[in-house]
């Protein structure tokens, strides 16, 4: 599917953030970049763009961007970028003589919304508009944002001042090559070349039409708007459905507002994995030096090793750098962590009393945890549609029984803790995947 993007403003109202608007980072990643991720999602895999102001820079970063993500590219320069964004479009018409997916530079959105316009059907004079219905969506200008009023899937009036609306314009379309017609007509007609123009010109003769969509989008058109995103794309962080009850609570809130932070260096993902792995093992190694003091502050650097450990696939997302081995490099690495935490308490906890015992509970603390987590991909799968109920044991928990344990120098009874949760819960994830087949 071919993608036009109208990249040629200069966004005034962004500055502070950057001077070229559609390379200003947003949590690490420039906006254009997440808009064509975002499309090729969607399906778009041949993208043309419409470039303006500072167009070497942008163009540059784009050539850049096409090779790394290996799509199609072809720029198309605007040298009176400051005129509507209809004439950017009108700048198109010569490469594009088919069916295209019509985006904004600075428009943010849901790829469901995008694979939602493709899959009606278009006649080959028709223009669809994904409309947001939600006339109180908060992510919503209500100041700047263009108003829809639609009707029995028609659009039959668009504009910034309506006000008998029942939507909003997304800025996400799907067009055929008669939008270049109709940006010429209300040109001629209202000398206007704004797109809103064209899509009223298309309204009047029933070739404009809607799709509702409730998706997240967001125009990103001044700081506000800028907060707004960043927010919504750090709460999307959130909804990990595997978490555990201290990984949601606790960690997660804590390692979001690092990653915030950390996607603004070029610090990959694994660097932080490897990272929350050194910081396991100094805690191990102060557990086994047998004093409460080093008890204590190493089970103080086990949690927050716990922490630093969600930054790592939270960097990932929000940079695009998820991967396969990622996932997996982090999980040999904790499996790693786990058993160098336990068995450094095991150590204190024999060193303390000297019973052969604490070696045998220290053992099947360390097994249990394996086991926990080589049974919690299959057993997370078969729960993955059903409503939990319960708490969920994981490596969050385990490590912050350490951490307490640790703290209230009460190492034993929670090694005892450890090993009996750990081991039961096994015990009960390979019941139910038996039973469930």
């Amino acid at each position: 599917m071919k993608c036009l993007i109208i990249a040629a403003g200069q966004g005034t109202r962004l500055r502070a953030k950057g001077e070229v608007k559609p390379l200003i980072p947003l949590l690490g990643v420039p906006l254009i970049e997440r808009v064509i991720r975002s499309a090729m999602e969607g399906g778009a895999d041949e993208f043309y763009v419409v470039t303006g102001y500072q167009e070497e820079k942008v163009a540059n970063f784009l050539k850049q961007l096409a090779k790394r993500l290996s799509f199609e590219l072809t720029l198309i320069q605007n040298d009176e970028w400051q005129k509507e964004n209809g004439f950017s479009v009108l700048k198109a018409r010569d490469a594009i003589t088919e069916p295209f997916l019509l985006l904004m530079a600075d428009h943010l959105f849901d790829p469901a919304i995008i694979q939602s316009l493709q899959k009606q059907s278009l006649n080959e004079d028709e223009v669809l508009l994904a409309v947001d219905t939600d006339t109180n969506n908060p992510l919503v200008d209500m100041e700047d944002v263009t108003r829809v009023r639609i009707e029995n899937g028609y659009i039959l009036n668009i504009g910034k001042t309506i006000d008998d609306f029942n939507g909003f314009d997304t800025g996400l379309f799907l067009c055929t090559p008669a939008v270049f017609g109709a940006l010429e007509s209300a040109y001629k007609i209202h000398n206007d070349t704004t797109l809103s123009a064209a899509i009223r010109v298309l309204a009047a003769e029933k070739h404009a039409r809607s799709v509702q969509v409730r998706g997240f989008w967001i125009d990103i058109d001044d700081d506000k708007a800028f907060q707004k995103a960043g927010k919504k794309l750090l709460d999307s962080l959130q909804c990990k459905t595997n978490d555990g009850p201290v990984a949601r609570w606790l960690n997660r809130p804590v390692s979001i507002r690092l990653s915030k932070i950390l996607v603004n260096f070029n610090i990959t993902p694994n660097q932080i994995s490897i990272f929350s792995f050194m910081l396991s093992m100094i805690a191990a190694g102060l557990f086994a030096l047998g004093t409460y003091v080093y008890l204590a502050l190493g089970g103080i650097i086990a949690q927050f090793a716990s922490i630093i450990d969600g930054s790592d696939g939270e960097v990932a997302r929000l940079k695009y750098l998820s991967s396969d081995y990622g996932g997996w490099f982090d999980a040999v690495l904790d499996r790693y962590a786990d058993a160098f935490l336990l068995f450094g308490l095991t150590w204190y906890v024999y060193g303390q009393n000297l019973s052969p015992l604490a070696l045998g509970v220290g053992f099947l603390a360390i097994i249990g945890s394996f086991m926990l987590s080589y049974t919690a991909d299959k057993y997370d799968k078969l729960m993955k549609n059903r409503v939990q109920k319960g708490i969920r044991l994981g490596r969050d928990v385990r490590v912050f029984l350490i951490f307490l344990g640790a703290v209230l120098n009460q190492p034993y009874p929670v090694l005892i803790v450890i090993a009996v949760l750990m081991n039961v819960e096994t015990i009960r994830r390979i019941i139910i995947c038996r039973n469930d087949g």
